[in-house]
């Protein structure tokens, strides 16, 4: 995991996991947090699912540790991404729990249709990164066209809902002043409202997930996304996680040994319905 702009941890921190696809808004939103330039926007596809970075920072006086993180940029994953997306899941894990647990997700999406992609990647870090067990804050990023910027959530609150997507809090933003500061009111005023949202938001329980349980859960979820047939076989998925991630060796072979039953109890339902 890369870290940058971060201190000594201390568990005194709120944990909060900032995720969505790439050109969701995620650095610039931590850019807004962080009130300079530390996180490199990108608008490709580089970097690998799971991957993060960490930045350390005060808001309204309340500690937090930002986890910028790279989420699924299509519905499916390449089988050539799937042990890579599971060592840096692990790791993000392990990391948090070592942190003290996670108190928030923030889900960014930019302003505009929900795709099959958002869906999936609230999927992935609600569902199975985080077991349901973290509440998630929506910030829709790119409305400085939108006067005023609430507007859009009141047109299309329905669809997150029709869609599954459900949040405890949500904001709308813009993370730019625009070309000669044309959006300058709407910028500020984005950082009052990310600075409310996040002191509202954040102070709450942490949770910690407990790690083979949801290695399993997390992992199964991963490979049905995988477009492709061929996976890894378990000699390489126990490798993996024994050389890459430093899990001990009977606890990685209870585990591939569980996603491989799920794997095919799937498979003879699969057939059962044909």
């Amino acid at each position: 995991m890369a870290v940058r702009k971060a201190s000594q941890l201390s568990q005194l921190s709120q944990n909060v996991v900032v995720f969505g696809e790439t050109g969701a808004g995620k650095s610039s939103f931590v850019n807004l947090i962080m009130g300079e330039e530390v996180a490199e926007t990108s608008y490709g596809a580089d970097g690998c699912t799971l991957e993060s970075t960490v930045y350390e920072t005060n808001v309204r006086g309340y500690p937090l540790r930002i986890y910028d993180t790279v989420g699924l940029n299509e519905p499916h994953l390449g089988a050539e991404h799937y042990l890579s997306a599971i060592e840096k899941a692990y790791r993000l894990v392990t990391t948090l729990n070592d942190a003290g647990g996670v108190h928030l997700l923030v889900f960014c999406v930019r302003g505009g249709r929900i795709t099959a992609t958002t869906q999936h990647n609230y999927r992935l870090f609600y569902e199975f990164l985080c077991c349901r067990l973290v509440p998630v804050a929506l910030v829709i990023t790119n409305l400085e066209s939108e006067t005023p910027m609430e507007a859009w959530w009141q047109r299309n609150s329905q669809e997150f809902t029709r869609f599954g997507i459900n949040v405890m809090a949500h904001a709308c933003i813009t993370s730019t002043p625009g070309y000669g500061n044309m959006y300058a009111d709407k910028y500020e005023d984005s950082k009052a409202i990310v600075s409310e949202l996040l002191a509202k938001c954040a102070m709450q329980h942490a949770y910690a997930l407990e790690t083979r349980t949801w290695f399993t859960n997390f992992s199964i979820y991963l490979r049905r996304l995988v477009y492709s047939q061929h996976v890894h076989n378990r000699k390489q998925m126990v490798r993996m996680l024994t050389s890459r991630c430093g899990m001990d060796r009977g606890d990685a072979e209870l585990a591939v040994g569980r996603i491989e039953q799920v794997e095919g109890e799937d498979r003879r339902r699969a057939c059962i319905i044909q």
